[in-house]
């Protein structure tokens, strides 16, 4: 056997062309050496929903995964560069769960290095955001919440007052629960566990991190009253609903498929006469219907200086001070159950 022989028969084992063999060669180096670096994280698994507790994990196979360069900054929080083997990737929007100092991490980057290995970078998950579901399950989600007071909310104001408001961000991976996150859907966000602050959703970003099979969703929200007969303090759940209230949802969810709201204009006058929405509810096929009970509420950081009064199945708002002039503000609608919402923009101009 010649020397060229001999090179193809290796070839052959270790692949098909150099750049192969070269990738093979690499692969095998990370793989033999992976273990022994300081950087490998031990304890580290996929999180799963519903899994919050270590013990949730013992029969959980564990990530081959290195930590290094950790980081922080005002905007991102704390974030850690990652490696792991090719044959367990991390995606955009998967989050991992570290059982030896019960934190959680969602990849916000991820990179295949030339077939070799995958890296990319993860944020610390500093919140556990909870809601309640239609159907009444409860769920869980580690989020990174990044207060955005100062940023665009969402809502195209000109934010020349902010009374009574803040703004967060909050980031978290893109599944069947957290995409149809929609207003006005709302959270606590609040150590505060007697006199918890309360927050609305303004808007859900799930394109801009539409990165590969998963990504992920930044969800904007806007800080809003809290709501004593409807909100479940104990359980830290907005808008709960206990399963009696869930039986009689099912008894009208097939008439009622969509809310509207009516109106005449979008424009409220500063000083000038009350305007009227109308609640209106629709099937299926597209016909009103009557005796639903309506439930409304607003995205509005000076909702306090509104004139506001309800009636049977209608609102009608005003407002006299000149300072909000070509502010904007949101109205929406919901039944009683907080079901079929709905919104409207509104805008406050000037009289003259």
């Amino acid at each position: 056997m010649n020397s060229l022989e001999r090179f193809r028969r290796k070839m052959s084992v270790s692949g098909s062309s150099l750049r192969e063999e070269h990738i093979w060669n690499s692969k095998k180096l990370l793989d033999e050496v992976f273990d022994d670096d300081a950087s490998r994280a031990l304890g580290v698994y996929m999180w799963e929903l519903g899994k919050m507790k270590s013990e949730d994990y013992a029969d959980a196979i564990p990530l081959r995964i290195r930590f290094f360069k950790r980081e922080y900054s005002a905007a991102n929080g704390v974030r850690v560069r990652f490696q792991t083997t090719l044959d367990y990737p991390v995606i955009v929007g998967d989050t991992l769960y570290d059982s030896k100092n019960d934190e959680y991490y969602l990849c916000t980057e991820s990179f295949n290095i030339d077939d070799v290995h995958w890296q990319g970078r993860l944020t610390l998950c500093n919140w556990i955001l909870k809601w309640q579901k239609k159907d009444g399950t409860i769920v869980e989600y580690p989020v990174h919440d990044a207060n955005t007071t100062q940023y665009n909310s969402g809502e195209q104001s000109n934010t020349q007052f902010t009374i009574g408001s803040s703004q967060h961000m909050l980031t978290m991976t893109c599944d069947e629960n957290t995409v149809v996150i929609k207003s006005p859907q709302r959270f606590f966000l609040d150590k505060d566990y007697e006199h918890p602050t309360t927050f609305i959703v303004t808007q859900n970003d799930s394109t801009t991190y539409n990165y590969g099979k998963k990504g992920i969703v930044r969800v904007t929200v806007m800080e809003c009253a809290l709501d004593y007969d409807e909100d479940n303090i104990e359980l830290g759940i907005c808008d709960y609903r206990d399963k009696d209230d869930l039986t009689a949802d099912t008894d009208d969810e097939d008439y009622v498929s969509k809310s509207v709201i009516g109106y005449d204009t979008t424009t409220i006058k500063s000083g000038g006469s009350p305007q009227t929405f109308t609640a209106r509810f629709f099937d299926e096929n597209g016909d009103e219907v009557q005796n639903v009970v309506p439930r409304w509420g607003f995205i509005c950081p000076f909702i306090d200086f509104l004139d506001i009064q309800y009636n049977d199945n209608s609102i009608t708002i005003s407002i006299d001070d000149d300072r909000f002039i070509d502010e904007d503000f949101k109205l929406t609608l919901t039944d009683e159950r907080n079901r079929y919402p709905s919104s409207l923009l509104l805008s406050v101009k000037s009289l003259l």
